[in-house]
């Protein structure tokens, strides 16, 4: 835990300097996601008897140029201003510039389509996570097509895939649940929803043209290796701060400084 607390404090020292200063040239195009993860936190006292449990919600950011092997990372259980100081300094470190443009996706969750905007302004571009869009798309392909529900998904991907987003849209209309349906029971209202309210973060031809991801595999890969491998072990809680400090800890050591924390 002495080392994790140092890992933070030389993270956060990092963080408190601006990551708009860029360099003139950079990375054409830098990779940028972020998704929240659920940490078992209990609250603190004595060892002895039950103490409460809760489920905190700890934000990972993490950017990588187009073509490069090099992912960095950042976690904390901060605000979603903090969050977006990170995630700028994770995209500069992994080169952002001037010239780049910035890739950004995540499951279109409206608190990280807003700070993709914030952080990263005219530079960058955000796209809802292809296969968290399908998810959708399957559940109300039994509704749509109770005899074939696979084919009629697989059609709507390739028309997503197309950049056909009106085409699935109009596809989904006629088997729309009555208002007074919950959410919950009504399937077809959620995808219908959800792709009418993202249509500029759906452009996935211009993506596959550009050879950049359509999914958020970078951000979910950093979910297991950098954070649930040691946060999320089975029957673990954790102190609040001491998760967040071990979470510096990893962050630090996969973004390939752990040499720095020693010399």
């Amino acid at each position: 835990m002495k080392h994790a607390h140092r890992a933070r404090e030389t993270l956060c020292e990092e963080y408190q300097q601006s990551f708009r200063v860029l360099p003139a040239v950079g990375a054409e195009h830098v990779i940028a996601q972020a998704d929240g993860t659920m940490i078992c936190t209990v609250a603190p006292g004595t060892r002895r008897g039950k103490r409460p449990r809760e489920w905190k919600e700890m934000r990972l950011v993490a950017a990588q140029a187009k073509d490069s092997a090099t992912t960095v990372y950042g976690a904390t259980f901060g605000s979603v201003e903090e969050t977006g100081r990170r995630w700028g300094h994770c995209t500069r470190e992994a080169g952002w510039g001037l010239n780049s443009r910035i890739h950004a996706g995540g499951d279109g969750a409206e608190w990280v389509r807003l700070l993709s905007r914030e952080v990263f302004g005219e530079q960058g571009v955000f796209l809802c996570d292809f296969f968290h869009v399908s998810q959708y798309m399957g559940a109300a392909a039994l509704i749509c097509r109770s005899d074939k529900p696979q084919a009629w998904r697989r059609t709507q991907q390739k028309r997503l895939r197309a950049g056909k987003v009106q085409k699935v849209i109009e596809a989904l209309e006629p088997h729309l649940e009555p208002e007074s349906t919950a959410d919950e029971e009504a399937p077809v209202r959620n995808g219908h929803r959800y792709l009418s309210n993202r249509l500029d973060c759906l452009d996935y031809p211009q993506a596959l043209a550009l050879g950049l991801p359509i999914g958020s595999g970078m951000i979910e890969s950093g979910h297991r290796h950098v954070l649930h491998a040691r946060l999320r072990k089975a029957g673990t809680a954790w102190l609040i701060d001491h998760a967040d400090q071990i979470a510096h800890l990893r962050v630090l050591r996969a973004n390939q400084k752990w040499e720095s924390l020693w010399n």
